[in-house]
């Protein structure tokens, strides 16, 4: 008897570590039949599928494999449309099943065996509820001008009963990722300032309040230790909206908050280098002229000196090379000089040329992007050069009959210079101009002012006459 007895403890043991390694989620579609559903999992605003299993006669599907899915929030999806949310929280959150039907996906949505899950749906459920309540208490504010206080009281009731609630579940689920998405889902609330109605500038000081509270506050509820948030729609939205929404958008003004962003990631290495590769591919390509400098603070500081350690090798060295590409020629900076030979032999510097603005054209003769921009650039040069506008056009060809054929065949009567020295044995003897403004890839076009600063980058033909444009009327 004692060894059966044991036989059947182990063998139970046996089974409970085969379940306790994977996962195994029973889905019932009530009203489909032979149809492939989708578990995708989120990553901030993308998501990626991760298994698929086809349902029978009954709607039923089954997935299961032995390997346990990562804590984060998933979605299963039928024909392209996203039916249901989900939460793994652990691997004690693995093995559970869910019903819903085809004619009310949400309303019909039933958890069984996943406590936290259904507590998502009823958190779900409320939250709706609220909002309808408030949305009709707002719709009675707007017919009945005299209701305003009362209305704004009674919002102020129903938000301190979700934020009572929001407290209660996430006690009960501490641990939990629905605690960690609970708490994430609200930014903190500035305190409204003590400040008199006849106060002078007030609205400016209101702004000033409110713009460092958030600066400040902004992710006091996320929980930088919890990686399973890289995997919900909530930690990288709230990242980019804090970086593109919340702070001013000015690198100088942003990069002390990178810093800050990323001190606080480093609670866990996994977020931070979710949150580190975000920040940096953001600004990379940055949408804005000029973030480029974000991106180079962060390569410096970062990359460069081995602090993520994840990243090494080919992309190691692609990081390099933008950043030393990229770092003289910033909007802002002061241009290096440029002392290259004319198309008629004499020397020509951009510091001795007196002018408004000054454009630097860098193109080759057979690139075929140029000989479409450059044409187009020149328009814009004969359009604004009697006010002042010149242009430095440098050739990175090294072969001078071809490049006089190009200045001749599009009467580009533009100061037209080149380095026809400028590498030997793969070594730079002329002018920089490549590593300087960043000639690895043409048409390369920079703005400068009067001083020589640089005011745009990166430029192409309609974008250059809209600068000017704004320029000249400008000043």
């Amino acid at each position: 008897m004692k060894k059966a007895a044991f036989l059947i403890l182990l063998s139970l043991l046996c089974v409970s570590g085969v379940f306790a390694q994977g996962y195994r989620i029973e889905v019932t579609v009530d009203g489909v039949k032979d149809t492939t559903l989708y578990i995708a999992i989120y990553s901030g605003a993308s998501k990626y599928a991760i298994d698929t299993a086809v349902t029978d006669s009954k709607g039923r599907a089954v997935f299961q494999k032995e390997k346990p899915l990562h804590g984060g929030m998933y979605l299963i999806a039928m024909g392209g449309v996203q039916i249901l949310d989900f939460l793994i929280s652990d691997d004690d959150s693995q093995r559970f099943s869910i019903y819903t039907k085809t004619d009310d996906y949400y309303g019909s949505l039933k958890f069984t065996g996943s406590p936290e899950n259904t507590a998502l749906r009823e958190f779900q459920n409320n939250i709706q509820q609220q909002q309808k309540r408030i949305g009709a208490l707002v719709e009675r504010s707007k017919a009945d001008s005299t209701k305003k206080q009362e209305v704004k009281d009674s919002i102020a009731i129903i938000e301190k009963e979700v934020q009572d609630y929001i407290k209660v579940k996430r006690e009960q689920y501490k641990g939990k990722l629905l605690a960690g998405i609970l708490k994430a889902a609200f930014p903190p609330m500035a305190p409204d300032p003590d400040i008199p109605d006849d106060t002078p500038k007030r609205d400016s000081l209101l702004w000033a309040h409110y713009y460092q509270f958030n600066k400040m506050h902004y992710f006091d509820n996320i929980d930088f230790s919890d990686e399973r948030l890289i995997y919900t729609p909530i930690l990288k939205p709230r990242v980019e909206d804090y970086f593109t929404k919340t702070l001013i958008q000015n690198p100088d003004s942003l990069i002390p908050q990178v810093d800050f962003v990323l001190q606080l990631a480093e609670a866990n290495h996994d977020v931070f280098s979710t949150v580190f590769s975000q920040l940096f591919n953001k600004y990379v390509e940055a949408e804005i002229m000029g973030m480029e400098k974000v991106a180079i603070y962060i390569g410096d500081k970062y990359i460069l000196t081995g602090k993520a350690d994840w990243i090494e090798g080919e992309a190691k060295q692609k990081i390099k090379d933008f950043v030393e590409h990229n770092r003289y020629s910033l909007i802002g900076m002061q241009a290096k000089d440029l002392k290259l030979q004319s198309i008629t032999g004499q020397f020509e510097s951009i510091y001795d040329i007196t002018s408004p603005y000054l454009v630097l054209v860098f193109y080759e003769p057979d690139c075929g992007h140029c000989r479409k921009q450059v044409p187009l650039i020149y328009d814009v040069y004969k359009k604004y050069r009697n006010k002042g506008v010149q242009v430095f056009a440098v050739c990175g060809e090294y072969k001078y009959d071809k490049w006089a054929k190009f200045v001749t065949e599009n009467k580009l009567d533009w100061i037209n210079v080149w380095d026809g020295y400028e590498k030997q044995d793969n070594v730079s003897i002329g002018s920089h101009f490549r590593e300087y403004y960043n000639v690895y890839t043409t048409p390369q076009v920079y703005l400068l002012d009067k001083d020589k600063k640089i005011i745009g980058r990166r430029l192409n033909a309609e974008i250059l006459d809209e600068i000017l444009a704004h320029e000249l009327k400008t000043n």
